[in-house]
């Protein structure tokens, strides 16, 4: 099973209160490829495995193949199929006793079944383009659709810059004609940012979060005041991931502090259960000892939250991992984990709180004590 760019997590999990195990996102076509996909004969062949699974641990690699299957009916457009496999997922995650399998197969679930009811207010749009890709009318529908609930912006704004409406159709052409310039790309954020103002419910949602995604970018590469600006702008947005703020205070433990999906070992991207974390977080805690890390909230956000567990390796932990965390010095959630490499979510209030900490401690030696946070992040 390879790992998978986990599009379908971040809306559904921000936007209905859940746990955002979530980060990058799996561009998909704005035509998808014809596959000879016979989903039908992928859900019996689950089944079949689910049936002769010798083990809970076998059981629970077939709930995350199911999970696979689902978002690649979800790539070729065939929903249906993503939200009857999601469920079996479910089932199969909850009968594993895989917390993570679990939650991700009902996230999915949602998304399918929204998918399938947004996307019959654009089918006729989509086979519209398919006979007449200059139909401006069709192209501004689909576009919405493919930018907006696809999350696939890449392809959303090649039919958005096609479209008949007019604020969506300036701000698709001037991103893909400024791209690869990050004072331009600052411009094109603001103006989605107040596009977002006009718009209501998810859209509004949606168009706020692509203006993040290009407020985070142009943040990671800025100084001085020029940073303090844009660190007042992203402190207004709906979710801020912790690691698109400055961290202070930092205690390292066995590794270096991780960012940016980095579990401190400067390998690359680390995956739970062969998902990935872009914005996830590494914190090795010392051997007999803990790491931890702390960031300014001041006052400005009421929820944190995020996703625990062990990263995917080879090193077997024979300890217990205690993850922690703290407003203006006070614990507001505490959990421990072994190496059982399920995920405990954590959902806490963080309301008028200035100063919040995470810390992992262990009581062992920390060999194999790869802990991760899960594209942790706080909300308004």
């Amino acid at each position: 099973m390879l790992p998978q760019r986990r599009q379908f997590l971040i809306h559904t999990f921000i936007f209905l209160s859940a746990l955002l195990l979530a980060g990058g996102t799996q561009l998909l076509q704005a035509f998808p490829p014809v596959e000879n996909i016979d989903f039908d004969e992928k859900y019996r062949q689950l089944l079949q495995a689910a049936k002769s699974a010798p083990s809970q641990g076998r059981l629970k690699d077939v709930a995350f193949d199911a999970i696979n299957a689902s978002q690649s009916a979800i790539q070729s457009g065939d929903y249906s199929s993503a939200v009857k496999i999601a469920t079996f997922a479910s089932k199969i995650g909850k009968s594993a006793r895989s917390n993570h399998a679990f939650t991700l197969a009902n996230s999915l679930k949602k998304r399918s079944i929204m998918l399938s009811l947004e996307y019959r207010d654009v089918e006729k749009a989509h086979q519209k383009l398919q006979e007449n890709p200059n139909d401006a009318n069709a192209a501004s529908l689909y576009g919405k659709f493919v930018a907006l609930k696809l999350n696939n912006w890449k392809e959303g704004l090649f039919w958005l810059a096609k479209g008949d409406d007019a604020e969506y159709q300036t701000l698709a052409k001037q991103e893909i004609a400024n791209s690869n310039d990050a004072d331009a790309l600052l411009t094109v954020a603001n103006g989605w940012y107040q596009l977002a103002d006009k718009e209501k419910g998810s859209t509004k949602q949606e168009l706020e979060m692509h203006a993040y995604d290009l407020y985070s970018q142009a943040w990671s590469r800025t100084l001085g005041p020029d940073r303090a600006a844009l660190n007042a702008r992203l402190n207004e947005m709906p979710l801020r991931y912790l690691n698109h703020m400055q961290e202070e205070d930092v205690v390292h433990g066995g590794w270096p502090f991780g960012k940016n999906g980095d579990a401190g070992n400067g390998k690359g991207l680390f995956t739970v259960n062969q998902l990935e974390f872009p914005n996830g977080l590494g914190m090795v805690p010392a051997s007999r000892g803990s790491a931890s890390v702390s960031y300014q909230l001041d006052g400005h956000f009421k929820t944190f939250v995020t996703g625990v567990a062990l990263k995917d390796d080879n090193y077997q932990f024979v300890g217990t991992i205690t993850f922690m965390v703290l407003g203006d010095n006070r614990v507001l959630w505490k959990a421990s984990v072994k190496d059982d490499k399920d995920v405990l979510f954590c959902k806490v209030s963080v309301r008028n709180i200035n100063r919040l900490m995470i810390r992992t401690e262990t009581k062992a030696i920390n060999r194999g004590a790869h802990a991760v946070w899960l594209d942790p992040h706080v909300l308004k």
